[in-house]
């Protein structure tokens, strides 16, 4: 089954005339047959949680598993405006408990550059099977690409404990060094086992 990308981006640039987006890749991905895609774009608090809160639904989540956050971002959080962040605990806050065999992809600079319990706790709250994202600023051209391919990796196997490691697998040594050089770093929910289901051949 293909997993869906839920995408929600902010500003990249106080000029408005600005039209930096991650928009492309998943309109490549989507025309390319890989898998679906739910854009919005966030300038508020108030918009990100309305979003937030909409991919919460079971009948949203199950089909976008994948939950894509493109924006500025600093230790342990993402920045809605200049003056505005969203810290990984506020994301857990409002994400408790509904993320469960979910990943959650942060395209955002330095936003993984934090305490591993911290991400864990993350992790933990929200029941998500993993967390992607940088620990660095990193170059725009060069994420663009490596998003591209982790966005399609994580469509080549299921979202269970050994389906994810084989996910992290491909993306550790199939794409040259790029997750060295964009220090990505890629956090497993260690709190929980998620288990293959077995599919029952009819007698």
């Amino acid at each position: 089954m293909k997993k869906g990308i839920f995408c929600l981006e902010g500003l990249w640039a106080h000029d408005l005339t600005n039209k930096s987006t991650v928009l492309p890749i998943l309109e490549l991905l989507q025309k390319g047959s890989v898998c679906n895609n739910i854009y919005h774009t966030c300038a508020t608090r108030e918009e990100l949680e309305f979003f937030l809160n909409k991919w919460k639904q079971k009948s949203i989540s199950t089909k976008y598993p994948i939950l894509y956050l493109a924006f500025h971002g600093k230790k342990g959080q993402i920045y809605i405006t200049d003056k505005s962040t969203y810290s990984l605990n506020d994301l857990a806050v409002i994400l408790e408990g509904s993320a469960k065999g979910k990943v959650v992809f942060f395209a955002s600079c330095e936003t993984l550059n934090t305490a591993g319990r911290t991400i864990q706790s993350f992790l933990k709250k929200t029941n998500a099977i993993a967390a992607i994202g940088y620990k660095q600023e990193v170059d725009w051209m060069i994420a663009t690409a490596f998003e591209l391919l982790v966005l399609d990796a994580l469509q080549q196997d299921k979202f269970d404990s050994k389906g994810f490691e084989n996910i992290e697998r491909k993306i550790k040594s199939e794409y040259g060094n790029l997750h060295q050089i964009l220090d990505c770093r890629i956090v497993v929910n260690k709190h929980v086992h998620f288990p293959r289901k077995r599919i029952l051949k009819p007698a």
